[in-house]
């Protein structure tokens, strides 16, 4: 079990920033990868080399070196709203998951976290979507100008729901990013023999990779069909 304690050397405002400018600077550094990803997803890559490497180069000679941040921008700034409301709902989920005595387990915690970045993904998806479609299209022969433009253009010629055409994989992909999770961090705690909050920093770091990645590949199927429907 563990105690829920609300950190109070930062306020909500300086929370919310950290997390944002951190998030900001993650995305800027791998957003050449995400772009690579997103383009072997929606088969743009069919017929060709599918490496990151090899997309990458690609897209560099066909459109400019530039062009490895296309849909950076609406995924930064998303950050801010997503942060907000997941934090809020975080909060929300933890109030409902603690007993009397202000103890909530870790399998509770984990999946407190997993519900509430559903409800941010779900409020902000429009702009996952807009992020899809800007890293798709052509940069010397652009459909969307931007991202006020794009959102327009979508809402105008296929309706309100198209922006949120593929959220229903966004919830089903939750499923096994939970297990994943639950599975990783309490599997880690045995082997490194004492309790998270215990965890050195190179313990931590190797514990939120591996979580990652067990994650994030285990949605990662879910993410494909979605990244379609987009």
């Amino acid at each position: 079990m563990a105690t829920w304690r609300r950190d109070g050397r930062l306020t909500g405002s300086q929370r919310l920033l950290c997390a944002g400018l951190a998030g900001t600077l993650s995305l800027s550094l791998t957003a050449p990868l995400e772009l690579a990803t997103v383009l072997a997803q929606v088969g743009v890559a069919r017929g060709h080399a599918r490496g990151p490497w090899a997309i990458g180069r690609r897209v560099w000679r066909a459109e400019g070196p530039r062009a490895l941040w296309k849909g950076n921008g609406v995924a930064c700034l998303r950050l801010f709203p997503c942060s907000a409301v997941q934090l809020a709902a975080y909060r929300k989920f933890v109030g409902l998951f603690t007993d009397d005595s202000g103890h909530i387990s870790q399998q509770s915690s984990i999946v407190a976290g997993s519900l509430a970045g559903i409800v941010s993904t779900i409020v902000t998806y429009p702009t996952d979507l807009i992020k899809t479609r800007l890293i798709v299209q052509n940069m010397l022969e652009p459909t969307y100008k931007g991202i006020f433009h794009a959102f327009s253009t979508i809402y105008q010629q296929e309706g309100f729901l198209a922006l949120y055409r593929g959220v229903s994989l966004t919830v089903l992909g939750a499923l096994p990013f939970s297990v994943g999770s639950l599975l990783v961090y309490m599997n880690l705690e045995k082997i490194w023999n004492r309790p998270r909050d215990q965890f050195s920093l190179l313990q931590n770091f190797t514990t939120v990779c591996l979580a990652a990645a067990v994650t994030q590949t285990l949605s990662f199927p879910f993410d494909t069909v979605k990244r379609k429907m987009q």
